[in-house]
């Protein structure tokens, strides 16, 4: 078995590949370890046919898409420890001991932090460098309590065993947020390094404006999707409890103390209604947080562990929005409650108006709720009757 393999998705980089390579070489052999260089293909240019020629093994990969590209490395290549990166001579091959150093350490995972080390003037848009990259990268460290200020680096090493029990179910460049999420839900140990990150080569045009100017704002909307749906069980639990158990208490002191507490608050039939359904919004959160944390610690995954299907995992994309909708307008409504429904003849218009709104958005959280749980359900049925 090799010490090393160097795993990169290709697609038309004959402008680079030569120059990556040579730099993946002169990192071997300045940590003095054997290695292999294995493109994951689907260019029509001769990408493949130069990297060939430098030693390179190429696997061609017939669908697009990174995500794709990388889980069909898996049961493909070798190394004990598995390098992730580009073939753009962004990211500098020509140092992996800093990697290799915190893998020593014990640490499963290891992502390069571009922040912390250099980036070339011109080599990241303002956009990205100054606003995209730092805000989305905040919101993920924070959510998740991990060491990573980077998540859209694409220079990581791992262990072998944590590669090939990676899912890869995002295919575009989402496929970033979910390894990460993925390895925390397998409870790998993380960490990072900083690195240098370099300009393009000289004629070479990058994947996202080859796409469209769109592109880029797609992959920021595509991390926040991935961040809020795998971290299911964070986004449900905390919330659900809060709504379930002030909603709980407070219709025990409208049961226990109805003179005292109707007659503070303005109260009534509508008010308690209210909470009832408050308490059974809250009650759901919770329990699809739990269900979420149950398939977590079976290591089932990240999606794999929610759906099976394309359909079921879109299904469960609408969840996690008509969630947090519900969870903001719940607020507002019990915000509107506090000031006094109906207390006062000029807002009772508005009154309704919320009070209709909120409960035909209820009426669809829950629906959708229903058949994302049967959805759940259905697939862990599924895999355990295989």
């Amino acid at each position: 078995m090799l010490d090393i393999s160097i795993v990169i998705p290709t697609k038309d980089e004959e402008i680079s590949i030569a120059g990556f390579i040579d730099w993946c070489n002169a990192g071997l052999s300045k940590v003095g370890l054997e290695g292999e260089i294995v493109l994951m293909d689907s260019s029509s240019d001769r990408t493949p046919e130069i990297a060939k020629s430098l030693g390179a093994r190429v696997i061609n990969v017939e669908e697009p898409g990174l995500g794709r590209a990388y889980s069909a490395a898996q049961g493909q290549v070798v190394g004990k420890v598995i390098f992730l990166g580009d073939a753009d001579c962004t990211y500098d091959f020509r140092e992996l001991g800093g990697f290799l150093s915190k893998l020593e350490l014990g640490f499963d995972f290891v992502i390069g932090n571009r922040f912390l080390g250099s980036i070339e003037k011109g080599a990241m848009p303002p956009h990205h460098q100054y606003f995209g990259s730092p805000a989305t990268s905040y919101i993920f460290k924070h959510a998740l309590g991990l060491p990573i200020g980077d998540i859209h680096c694409g220079m990581r090493a791992m262990t072998r065993e944590l590669f090939e029990s990676l899912p890869f179910l995002e295919s575009g460049w989402e496929y970033a947020t979910e390894m990460i999420v993925s390895a925390r839900n397998l409870d790998a140990k993380m960490t990072e390094v900083p690195i240098k990150f370099f300009k393009e080569p000289i004629g070479r045009v990058s994947h996202h404006r080859r796409s469209s100017w769109l592109s880029p704002f797609k992959a920021g909307w595509g991390t926040l999707r991935v961040i809020a749906t795998y971290l299911i069980d964070r986004l449900f639990v905390v919330p659900g409890s809060i709504i379930l158990a002030t909603s709980t208490i407070a219709n025990i002191l409208i049961f226990s103390f109805p003179k005292t507490f109707l007659s503070y608050i303005h109260a009534g039939i509508l008010s308690q209604s209210i909470l009832v359904f408050m308490t059974s919004i809250g009650a759901f959160g919770f329990t699809t947080g739990q269900l979420a944390r149950f398939a977590y610690r079976r290591k089932l995954s990240s999606l794999k562990a929610i759906s099976g299907s394309n359909l079921s995992k879109r299904m469960f994309s609408m969840l996690v929005v008509s969630t947090l909708l519900e969870f903001g307008l719940s607020l507002l409504v019990v915000l509107q409650w506090i000031h006094g429904f109906g207390h006062r003849v000029d807002h009772f218009e508005y009154n309704h108006s919320l009070i209709s709104g909120w409960l035909a958005l209820t009426s669809l959280y829950f629906c959708v709720l229903g058949i994302s749980v049967v959805s759940l359900i259905g697939h862990h049925a599924q895999k355990f009757r295989n």
